[in-house]
């Protein structure tokens, strides 16, 4: 989940930025009042959330005052997934990043460049060596282990096509809801299994070559055209105003 995060705060701009971590902050605090009225918060657990509303109220005010570019947003995330752990909370602390993302963020913005893949695998070595060809074909790559996990990133990522390596009793229910959600919509399928399914776009055998995959998987990628939005122009901040005005400043007392 972090990628998707770093990735998408990455090509927003930073009053999007400003309210991912509002809102994100107002989740955290709402699992500390939930984890206390329940009488589960310790005061480890408490220190911990509190470091993560602390880590949210100094990436705000990055935003705020144009100098995020010195408190880049994937170092709070990685911040925040080491307390969220610490505290005991990560599942729910994923939780809460969807709330705030659907908040904050109610579209991701895909760059020109880029071809994403949705990768769906239950099994683990299926999974590894499934994203290691598509990475070789340059397509950025975004796992799930489960169904549930692969629609959600879905939303996220918008992806130019899914990879689905799936048990035949989960793939139907998986491609027809996938196809129902907007990107689902408009990505291509790519299912390796023995039997097709409504909503596949090809179907390869499980023990298909590599060489075979990657040509396929290529080939439909790159066949999505990419919805791309374009990323506002960042204002002159006042931080950024203040260094360009030094040097002129000093050269004009040079003058006189």
């Amino acid at each position: 989940m972090r990628n998707e995060i770093i990735r998408f705060l990455a090509s927003r701009d930073s009053q999007d930025g400003a309210k991912f971590f509002t809102a994100l902050g107002l989740e955290i605090t709402l699992l500390a009042r939930i984890a206390f009225k329940e009488g589960s918060a310790g005061p480890s657990m408490l220190a911990s959330l509190h470091e993560m509303q602390h880590c949210c109220l100094g990436q705000l005010n990055a935003y705020l005052h144009g100098v995020d570019d010195l408190f880049p947003a994937d170092a709070t995330v990685e911040i925040l997934y080491h307390y969220a752990r610490q505290a005991g909370v990560e599942a729910d602390f994923s939780e809460a990043i969807n709330r705030a993302r659907k908040i904050a963020l109610p579209s991701p913005a895909p760059t020109a460049n880029e071809r994403r893949v949705l990768l769906l695998a239950t099994e683990s070595e299926t999974r590894s060596r499934l994203s290691r060809l598509l990475t070789r074909q340059k397509l950025v790559v975004f796992e799930a282990e489960t169904p549930a996990e692969a629609l959600d990133k879905a939303e996220w990522v918008e992806p130019h096509l899914a990879v689905a390596a799936l048990p035949a009793d989960a793939v139907a229910g998986f491609v027809e809801t996938f196809r129902a959600s907007g990107p689902g919509g408009r990505a291509k399928v790519l299912l390796l299994g023995k039997a097709g399914a409504p909503g596949v776009d090809k179907l390869l055998s499980p023990g298909v070559n590599d060489s075979t995959f990657e040509k396929a998987a290529r080939s439909l990628a790159s066949k999505v055209v990419t919805r791309v939005i374009a990323k506002p122009a960042r204002p002159k901040t006042r931080a950024a105003k203040a260094r360009r005005a030094t040097p002129q400043k000093s050269s004009t007392r040079l003058r006189d």
